[in-house]
């Protein structure tokens, strides 16, 4: 009876250590797509440019005496970036508000929000059912 645990107990693990290979092998196939594919991205990148050098020689476009500018490596140059708004304390002067002295610690008080008030329902216009599609003929009398 040992002897069969033992053996089950190995090939629980050979079976636990094949399916560990078996997706290791997956993953290894997604990376080589993945590189196969970004090759053929860089292939078809180099290949256009060659096109596009060939053309603006052919035109005689003078290309070549541009200077190369560098990317800047954070990106966008002329955009920065944004910081939190500084607080005016100016208005906070010129209000009056108790707590907003110069030099004061204790915050402004604020207003309470204005909250929406709950529309009653109206039920004082009835419901008005439409025509009858087929209007009853009238009995004269």
């Amino acid at each position: 009876m040992l002897l069969n645990k033992k053996e089950l107990m190995y090939k629980q693990l050979v079976e636990k250590l094949y399916d560990r290979c078996q997706r290791i092998q997956a993953e290894n196939e997604r990376c080589v797509m993945r590189v196969n594919g970004i090759k053929k991205i860089v292939r078809r990148r180099n290949h256009d440019v060659e096109l596009l050098k060939r053309r603006l020689d052919k035109h005689g476009d003078n290309w070549r005496s541009v200077p190369m500018v560098a990317p800047h490596p954070k990106g966008k140059t002329e955009q920065k970036r944004r910081g939190p708004k500084p607080k005016n304390k100016q208005a906070a002067d010129e209000t009056g508000a108790p707590g907003s002295e110069p030099g004061s610690n204790t915050p402004a008080a604020r207003k309470p929000r204005k909250q929406k008030a709950k529309q009653p329902p109206n039920n004082l216009n009835p419901v008005i059912a439409p025509p009858h599609p087929h209007p009853q003929p009238q009995l004269l009398t």
